[in-house]
C-alpha cells in the first residue's frame, strides 16, 4: 500500500503544479486520538493541530488538494474526573494528498466531501529514551516506526467570504494502515518496579501492535491565488 500511496502522491503533485488556478490557506483544530494497546481500549487524547495546504481551482466542483501539517498522535489512560495518569504521544509530521468534491458552488454554505492518502512522519515521543513499566506491558521509543501511512475520509462546509477568500469547517476520521508502534514478540525480563501487587523479579511481556484512529475538527481561510498581489494594488 506504501508503493501505492508514494505514486499517488507524485501524480497528484504534479497535477496540483501544473494547475492554472489554485486557492492556498491555513487550517486548524482539535484531534481526537484513540488507540488500541493489545485490544485494550484506551482513553482519548485531546490535541490541537495545524496545517497548510494548497488546493486546485481549475474545475469548481472538482478539485485536488495537498496539505502539509503538525498532528499529534496517540492515547491516554484517565483516572477519575478528566485528569490524564499517563499518556502516550506520537509528534507526526503529516503530509495528505487527495481529491474533493463540492455538492454545491453557488450556495450561502457549500458542503463538500474527500478522500486523501497521508504519509506521516515521527518527529519526537514522549515514552522518553527509556522503558516505562505501564499496565504490564514494557513502552520503549526503540519499538517506534518512524514513518507510517493511512487514508483521510471526512467533508466540511464552505462560506465564500468574497471572490478569493473562502472561510471552511471540516471532519475527518484518519485511519493508520501502518502501525505507529510494534513491539516483538514475548520475551521474559527483569521486573523494573516490583511491588506487593506483583512481587515477581521478572515480567513476561506481550507483543503490542498499535495502529492510529484519529477523528479532526478543523476551521481554515483559503485564499485564491493572486489575492494579495490584488490587495498590494489598492
Amino acid at each position: 500500500m506504501k508503493k501505492y500511496l508514494l505514486i499517488l502522491f507524485f501524480a497528484l503533485g504534479i497535477c496540483l503544479s501544473s494547475s492554472a488556478q489554485y486557492y492556498y490557506g491555513v487550517k486548524g483544530g482539535l484531534g481526537l486520538n484513540m488507540q488500541k494497546w493489545n485490544s485494550f481500549e484506551r482513553d482519548i487524547l485531546f490535541t490541537p493541530l495545524i496545517d497548510v495546504f494548497t488546493e486546485t481551482h481549475d474545475d469548481p466542483i472538482n478539485k485536488l488538494y495537498a496539505s502539509l501539517g503538525y498532528h499529534t498522535r496517540g492515547s491516554a489512560i484517565r483516572g477519575f474526573g478528566f485528569q490524564s495518569f499517563n499518556s502516550y504521544k506520537f509528534n507526526n509530521l503529516s503530509l495528505e494528498v487527495g481529491f474533493k468534491q463540492m455538492l454545491s458552488v453557488d450556495k450561502k454554505y457549500n458542503p463538500y466531501y474527500m478522500l486523501a492518502g497521508r504519509l506521516e512522519y515521527t518527529v519526537s515521543t514522549n515514552l522518553g529514551g527509556r522503558s516505562q513499566f505501564s499496565v504490564f506491558n514494557l513502552v520503549d521509543d526503540n519499538f517506534v516506526n518512524k514513518l507510517n501511512y493511512g487514508l483521510t475520509i471526512g467533508g466540511g462546509f464552505e462560506f465564500n467570504w468574497d471572490k478569493t477568500k473562502v472561510i471552511f469547517v471540516e471532519a475527518s476520521i484518519n485511519p493508520d494502515a501502518s502501525k505507529q508502534y510494534d513491539q516483538p514478540s514475548a520475551a521474559v525480563i527483569t521486573n523494573p518496579n516490583p511491588s506487593p501487587f506483583n512481587p515477581n523479579q521478572t515480567i513476561t511481556i506481550q507483543p503490542q501492535e498499535v495502529r492510529n484512529v484519529s477523528l479532526e475538527l478543523k476551521i481554515g481561510i483559503k485564499f485564491l491565488q493572486g489575492y494579495w498581489e490584488e490587495e498590494e494594488e489598492y
